[in-house]
């Protein structure tokens, strides 16, 4: 199950942040500076830095809201960003 739970985050994060913004950003950084391991390896602990907090949060918080609120509460946000961007 662990192998699997890795496999799957791991394949979901790798969907997700194709051609993202944090992607195009270590591009740029990665043509900028040398050596290549450094821009790898900041931005691994930035991505870090803010997945670690993400992921425990929602470990502690999992049992006291409702997982159709966090969809809903989710799409949501996720809409109004959309609508956001494209009236901007």
């Amino acid at each position: 199950r662990a192998r699997g739970v890795f496999v799957a985050t791991t394949l979901a994060f790798f969907l997700a942040e194709m051609g993202d913004k944090t992607q195009i950003a270590t591009l740029i950084l990665g043509a900028d500076f040398h050596p290549y391991w450094q821009v790898v390896a900041g931005s691994t602990l930035g991505m870090l830095a803010v997945n670690v907090p993400t992921v425990w949060l929602g470990a502690r918080y999992a049992q006291r809201i409702p997982l159709k609120l966090t969809r809903t509460l989710a799409a949501l946000l996720f809409a109004a960003l959309g609508l956001w961007v494209l009236l901007r």
